[in-house]
């Protein structure tokens, strides 16, 4: 059994960098003109996708009402930075977001240096906010045992990492099948965790049939977060997407 649940990714209207030259194109279609991030919105939505990714930006913020106001009934996970973190909880709260992640620089950071108490301090503020609480980590193969062995456990419900084929924003160069098995052998220590996959298109490298043919038989992911920056990738994503989930 493999993943049954979809996070639209929004990072193409940040115009994040890890898209190379594409975060310029995203920047031109983009940057105040909401109404061209709500096509692409309405148009996940009626393919299946009601929950999205809420990050800081004036242009998604906009989009997100435009779509609603269109008749989609959006949910929301909100991934936040720690700079970003007072008013991202603010803007958590307009919408229906169930669950809070905190950026995975910050929490990767933190675990080098063994400041798990700086960690806590921010998810007991999501919790306490009336949040469930989540993690990502961009460092799964050096990471995931130091958090399943450490009091982290008790503060967070989900965690989000990077998945895909070329090692893509993770810390190994393949996901071959050693990497495949070995990655599935520390998750089992998750096990009443919410799993979530991010970058499982490798930032556009990966054609939608490669990336979700690669980890449809993954069977502890529960979730999987895809960015989608035109109509036309959505419609080929989501094909694909809704022809292996479960």
């Amino acid at each position: 059994m493999t993943f049954n649940e979809v996070i639209f990714g929004t990072s193409p209207f940040l115009f994040a960098k890890q898209f190379g030259h594409r975060s310029r194109l995203y920047e031109l279609d983009f940057q105040r003109q909401p109404e061209n991030v709500a096509k692409i919105l309405d148009k996940a939505y009626s393919m299946g996708v009601d929950t999205l990714m809420l990050q800081k930006s004036d242009e998604l913020e906009c989009a997100i009402d435009i779509s609603i106001a269109n008749g989609s009934k959006w949910r929301c996970v909100g991934f936040t930075t720690i700079e970003n973190f007072d008013y991202s909880m603010e803007l958590f709260a307009k919408y229906d977001t169930s669950c809070v992640i905190v950026d995975g620089f910050f929490v990767d950071d933190n675990l080098k240096e063994g400041n798990f108490d700086e960690i806590i301090k921010y998810l007991r503020l999501i919790k306490d906010a009336g949040f469930t609480a989540g993690i990502e980590t961009r460092m799964p193969f050096t990471h995931l045992d130091l958090i399943a062995n450490s009091e982290l456990m008790d503060y967070f419900d989900v965690l989000m990492f990077p998945l895909n084929f070329y090692g893509y924003m993770m810390d190994c160069n393949f996901l071959n099948n050693d990497n495949k098995a070995l990655i599935k052998n520390l998750i089992g220590k998750f096990s009443d965790k919410k799993i979530v996959a991010n970058r499982t298109l490798a930032a556009g490298v990966l054609m939608p049939s490669e990336a979700y043919n690669f980890i449809k038989d993954i069977d502890y992911l529960d979730c999987v977060c895809v960015g989608m920056a035109n109509i036309s990738e959505v419609e080929e994503t989501m094909e694909v997407i809704n022809s292996v989930k479960s």
